[in-house]
Parts: C-alpha cells; sequence; structure tokens
C-alpha cells in the first residue's frame, strides 16, 4: 500500500540468511547476542522456555540434520493427509 510501517524498510526476518533453509531459526532464538534487527517475537522465544518445546526447540538448534528429518516426516505427513475446506469448494476473494 506504499504506506510506513513498523520496522526496518520491507520488514525484519527472524534470520541473517532468510532465503536458506536451515536450523538457523533455532541458533538465533536461543542466542541473546543475535543482531538486534532479527525479529524475536514472544512467542518464538517460548519455545526454549515451555517443557514440551524445549527438547526439540534444544535439538534442532545444536543437529541441523535432526532437524531435516523432523521436518521431512511431519512435511509428509501433512502433504499425505490433503486439505479439507470449509465450504468444501473453497473460498474467492
Amino acid at each position: 500500500d506504499g504506506k510506513a510501517g513498523i520496522g526496518g524498510k520491507g520488514g525484519s526476518s527472524w534470520t541473517e540468511k532468510w532465503l536458506a533453509f536451515d536450523n538457523s531459526y533455532f541458533v538465533t532464538m536461543a542466542d541473546a547476542k543475535a543482531d538486534a534487527e532479527l525479529l524475536k517475537l514472544s512467542t518464538d522465544k517460548t519455545i526454549f522456555d515451555d517443557a514440551g518445546f524445549k527438547p526439540f526447540a534444544e535439538k534442532f538448534k545444536d543437529d541441523e540434520a535432526a532437524f531435516f528429518t523432523s521436518y521431512a516426516k511431519a512435511h509428509k505427513k501433512l502433504s499425505e493427509l490433503g486439505s479439507k475446506f470449509d465450504p468444501a469448494e473453497g473460498i474467492t476473494l
């Protein structure tokens, strides 16, 4: 819409290399010294505080291969489940 927004020009990203698919999100969220311009919402930081999420966040921060393996399994499962729309024909904007 051409209007000035909050944050940096074009917005902020969660990681420095925002087009790379890697585990840097987990590395960045755990790093208190990470670039202050990077986006760190309270909901993002919670993954290292919540007892249910923390083991996964720590694992994915330390082991990129484990992140890739878990991601691939979850992506495959979601792809196989397909999508259900309500209404069945979807919506048009």
